[in-house]
Formats: C-alpha cells, structure tokens, sequence
C-alpha cells in the first residue's frame, strides 16, 4: 500500500512540465520534502497519508515565486502612498525606517510570509533591513527566501556605515551557508542612492560567493 505524509487530491493538477501537461482530477503526494507521486485521483485510492487535502474545484501546482519584496514594509502599508518616489522615501519611509530593529522586521516579516502563503507563493528575494531577521521569519514559516541586506550609501539603521554593510552581509552568507531554505544575496539598493565604487564592490563580492 502506498503512503505519504500529505495527499492532495480531486483538484486540477497543473504540472508546469515541458509539455504543460494538465491533469483535471488528479492528485499529488509528498512525503517529508519531496513530491512522491503525481497522477489521477483514482490511482491513489490505496494511498494511505496522514494528511489528507481534497482539492474539489481547486488547482494543484508549484508555488508561485515573488521576484522583489521588502516583506517587512508590510508595517508601513498606506503609508503616504499617494505622493511621488522620492517624497515617499525622504519625507515617510527612511524617517520610519530609523526606527526599525530586529523583533519589528522579524514580526512584519511573518505578517508578510502568511499572507504570501495563502496566496499561494512558497518563495520571495527579499531585500531590506536586518535581514537576518527576515531569514529567521523565512525558515520558522517554512518559505525559501533569497535574502540580502541593503547596501547604499548612507548610515544603516542595521549596520552603520557602509563598511559594516558589507561586513554583515558576509556574516549573513557564513551563517547560512547550506540551508535547505534560505540563500544570501549581495544587494545594493539602487543606482540613485550607491556610488559607482559600492557597486563594483558589490559586484566582487557576489562573484566571489560564486567560488566558495
């Protein structure tokens, strides 16, 4: 008899394989990590699985994967929103940004990998402040999260001065090196707040990840 920890079943499997291959009442099995078993509903009716999810008018796929977040803005959601880029940062974020610490990305980080959970996104690249925090939010939700520290060139409320910055983002690929779920990456901010040399600075370090 067949086992699995979770059975997902009678739902619209969409296996995003090469030849985008649909299943319209099918089912998926995972055991531990992995994805064990995928087919019609009917093929795992001996299928014996702790948790059963029954999919009805649902759909069955991989997770979706958000490109660029800063997860834990989500405590500063309306915030001046109708006012133009550079007002938003100088005159609202940056000031509230100052204020920021550990436990407050951490928390507006969970709030941000809940909600991307039930929307169905099971990864994000995230870059922002204590970055740490957010990959220790990433992994207690059991999310894959790119994560990285900003890197511009004025002080941190984090690090300090850019200096640091580039020394905690050192920390940060030491400390999770390996992880099942969280990768670091090297992030500048942005053209308009990183002189040329951060850049290139930045550029040689994430070249040198590439050979460790």
């Amino acid at each position: 008899m067949k086992t699995a920890d979770i059975l997902i079943k009678n739902g619209t499997v969409l296996t995003m394989d090469s030849d985008e291959t649909v299943i319209p009442d099918g089912a998926v099995a995972i055991s531990g990590d992995r994805i064990t078993g995928i087919g019609p509903s009917d093929q795992f009716a001996d299928c014996r699985a702790a948790k059963v999810v029954d999919a009805k008018n649902g759909i069955i796929m991989p997770g979706l994967i958000n490109t660029h977040t800063h997860a834990s803005m989500t405590c500063f959601r309306g915030l001046a929103d109708d006012l133009n880029l550079m007002a938003w940062l100088n005159d609202y974020i940056f000031p509230a940004e100052a204020k920021l610490n550990y436990e407050k990305v951490k928390t507006g980080a969970l709030l941000a990998c809940a909600e991307m959970i039930l929307s169905g996104t099971t990864c994000f690249a995230d870059m922002y402040l204590f970055e740490d925090a957010v990959a220790e939010a990433a992994r207690q939700a059991g999310m894959r999260a790119v994560v990285g520290e900003v890197l511009y060139d004025f002080p941190c409320p984090c690090y300090g001065p850019i200096e640091q910055g580039f020394a905690y983002t050192e920390d940060l690929i030491k400390k999770w090196k390996g992880d099942p779920l969280i990768t670091v990456a090297v992030e500048p901010h942005s053209p308009y707040l990183c002189a040329p040399e951060l850049l290139a600075k930045a550029d040689g370090l994430s070249k040198s990840i590439m050979f460790r």
